[in-house]
C-alpha cells in the first residue's frame, strides 16, 4: 500500500475514527497497563491516530506521538490540549512523521507503542526495525494489531480479504511469527482467533526479544 494512498484514506478517517473507540478501546488500556511505564518515562506512540491511546497512559509519562495522518494529528491535538472529556494526565508531543523513517536518534526512547499501525504501512519488517533503534537498551515496546490466525481455516480466510482490506488502508494477512523472524527478534507468539493480539517486547542490544507480561500473561494476548 502505497504511503501517500494510506495518507489520503486515514485523513478521511480522521472524522470519524474515535466512533470505534469501543473496539481499540479494551487493548489499548491492556497493552499499556502492562507495559506499566514510569512518570518521567519518554515514550514513543506510534501511530498515535487521533489520540485515543492517550487517555490510558500514566500520570507524569512523556509521550511523543507520530503520525502520516495531518487529520489524524488534528483530533489528537484537540485531546491533547483537554478540549475533550478524556483526562490525559501525560504530557503529549504530537509530530507528523514516517514510521518507516523516524527522526529521532538511536536509543532516544524509554519505551514505544505501536497501537493498529504495524498493519497500515508497506514495509512492517521496517517500521519495527526503526522502532528497535530509537528505543534504548531494555525499553518495552509493545504492539497491539491483528496479526493472522494460526488456525487454519481463518487464517486462509484473512488471507482471502486481504485485497479488499488493503483498499481500505490495512492489510488482513500479516503474520507476527513471520514479521518477529525477519526482524530477527527472539523469541515466539501464536496468534489465535482473538481479533486484536498484545506483544510485549524488550530491547536487547540491536534487536529484541519477546517477554512475557505480568502476572503471567501469555506472550500474545488476545483480545
Amino acid at each position: 500500500m502505497a504511503r501517500p494512498i494510506a495518507q489520503r484514506i486515514y485523513d478521511v478517517y480522521a472524522r470519524f475514527y474515535d466512533g470505534f473507540e469501543f473496539v481499540f478501546k479494551r487493548c489499548m488500556a491492556t497493552g499499556l497497563a502492562d507495559a506499566r511505564f514510569r512518570p518521567g518515562s519518554l515514550v514513543l506512540d506510534v501511530g498515535v491516530g487521533t489520540g485515543l491511546s492517550l487517555p490510558y497512559y500514566a500520570s507524569g509519562v512523556r509521550v511523543v506521538g507520530i503520525d502520516l495522518s495531518a487529520g489524524m494529528l488534528r483530533e489528537a491535538a484537540k485531546k491533547a490540549a483537554g478540549d475533550s472529556q478524556k483526562n490525559i494526565g501525560a504530557a503529549v508531543e504530537l509530530i507528523q512523521t514516517d514510521a518507516l523513517c523516524l527522526p529521532f536518534a538511536d536509543g532516544a526512547f524509554d519505551g514505544l507503542v505501536m497501537s493498529h499501525v504495524i498493519s497500515t504501512v508497506p514495509n512492517p519488517a521496517l517500521a519495527l526495525r526503526e522502532a528497535i533503534r530509537v528505543c534504548r537498551n531494555g525499553a518495552r515496546i509493545v504492539l497491539v494489531n491483528h496479526f493472522r490466525s494460526e488456525w487454519p481455516v481463518l487464517g486462509m480466510l484473512e488471507k482471502a480479504v486481504d485485497p479488499l482490506c488493503r483498499k481500505l488502508g490495512w492489510r488482513s494477512d500479516l503474520s507476527v511469527a513471520e514479521l518477529l523472524q525477519e526482524v530477527g527478534v527472539h523469541g515466539a507468539v501464536e496468534c489465535g482467533p482473538g481479533l486484536f493480539q498484545i506483544v510485549h517486547l524488550q530491547k536487547q542490544g540491536a534487536t529484541a526479544r519477546v517477554i512475557t507480561p505480568p502476572e503471567g500473561r501469555a506472550e500474545a494476548l488476545p483480545v
